[in-house]
């Protein structure tokens, strides 16, 4: 179903790009992540990526064969509200199960009760896996969360960078900063979803309220199992840690691309962007301060990151080298993270650990036509290393080396 989804979406934006007469625009590059590790269908970077690069295809086509922009722009809120922020939201939920071979149905249409559910999980698997690896089951909560700001903090670079049209992705950004905000500002409301739980174990969802049953779990991991937390059901101190998620939450407004601006240019030769991001993590929360710097055509983005357990912070840095062409065959991503967390992924102790990660794509452009709408056809080879550690869309919490295979279309 998901690759009839994404193959459906480039089917008509390429039947529509045809129209497109412009053969002196910007070549633009869409990269799809055909096997990722582990190889299963989809990991969350795999399903995002892929996502997005749909998504930006499909709304170039739009923006292309519908003159009037009120209406490109109605159905894409309309598509965004509706179908696509539930799916690839749902998709990440699903993409933890499907990593530590659990399986799932994601159901990410809204019900009768306008909920969009990962379901097809019995209660005995998940309260098995809470008592057994509770850094994965907090997160199991928390993923459709990361997988949005993920999204949000790629399109955040390929903005910065000036990598698309900020009009072939405007309204997935939007909407998805939107969707972040709603579910941690609910909590500052003190507002409940009051959904019955089904009668058929099969055919409830994994979490629930995800920030709900994140937060009670991180503090109460061994009360007795229930999957839809009520904001009634937590005790004073996770009632302050909700609302601290959700005053926090609005950090992921600090960016100018909310207000159409992708960069600053501050010389002809330099141009910069930066802004801030949070999230749920498996151990608490994090906070990132972002800095994009496109030099010529050198494109460097860096994070500082503030990771917090109950009480105690943890530092986390990343630098990356995105996009450098050596020849005009060659693309090339290198990226370097390090970072320091609480041991065990636990979110009382006052202990930390270090670690780290190398992440290398490597893009070979086989196929080179300058003068057509097909521009371009990339095989793509990336590879990872990490340490024991979290690291937001990878699905591994201990270590991985890891390699994925892709093709990137050019047009």
């Amino acid at each position: 179903m998901k690759k009839i989804f994404i193959l459906v979406l480039l089917t008509f934006a390429f039947s529509n790009l045809y129209a497109e007469s412009d053969s002196t625009a910007k070549p633009t590059d869409y990269s799809f992540i055909i096997q990722d590790s582990p190889a299963q269908l989809f990991t969350m970077e795999q399903f995002d990526q892929c996502y997005l690069s749909a998504y930006r295809l499909f709304a170039r086509g739009l923006n292309t064969v519908v003159e009037d922009k009120l209406t490109s722009d109605l159905i894409q809120i309309g598509l965004q509200t509706l179908i696509l922020t539930p799916l690839s939201h749902e998709e990440g939920h699903r993409s933890v199960l499907t990593a530590h071979n659990i399986g799932s149905i994601s159901q990410p249409y809204f019900n009768k009760s306008g909920a969009a559910y990962v379901k097809g999980v019995t209660d005995a698997t998940l309260e098995n896996l809470r008592d057994t690896d509770l850094p994965t089951y907090i997160r199991l909560h928390t993923a459709g969360l990361e997988s949005d700001y993920m999204l949000t903090k790629q399109m955040e670079t390929i903005g910065s960078f000036e990598m698309d049209n900020y009009q072939n992705f405007k309204w997935e950004y939007l909407m998805r900063k939107l969707a972040i905000l709603q579910y941690y500002l609910l909590g500052l409301f003190k507002y409940d979803i009051d959904l019955p739980e089904e009668y058929k174990e099969l055919e409830r969802d994994i979490v629930g309220m995800d920030t709900y049953g994140a937060v009670k779990n991180l503090f109460r991991p061994k009360t007795f199992f229930y999957r839809y937390t009520l904001y009634t059901d937590l005790t004073q101190e996770e009632q302050k840690f909700i609302s601290r998620a959700g005053y926090r939450s609005l950090l992921n407004l600090l960016n100018p691309m909310i207000f159409g601006k992708k960069n600053f240019k501050i010389t002809d030769a330099l141009k910069i962007n930066a802004g801030m991001g949070y999230t749920m993590s498996p151990f608490g929360d994090f906070i990132d301060e972002n800095l994009w710097v496109k030099y010529k055509e050198l494109n460097f983005a860096f994070y500082a990151r503030q990771m917090q357990n109950r009480e105690n912070w943890f530092q986390g840095f990343g630098l990356s080298l995105v996009d450098y062409k050596p020849t005009e065959n060659i693309s090339l991503s290198l990226a370097g993270h390090i970072w320091k967390q609480p041991e065990g992924l636990d979110f009382n102790t006052d202990k930390a650990f270090s670690g780290g990660a190398v992440d290398i794509d490597f893009k070979y452009f086989f196929f080179k036509k300058d003068n057509q709408v097909l521009k371009g056809l990339s095989l793509d080879l990336g590879l990872i290393y990490k340490s024991v550690g979290f690291m937001p869309e990878n699905m591994f919490l201990g270590s991985q080396t890891g390699i994925s295979f892709g093709t990137t279309i050019r047009i």
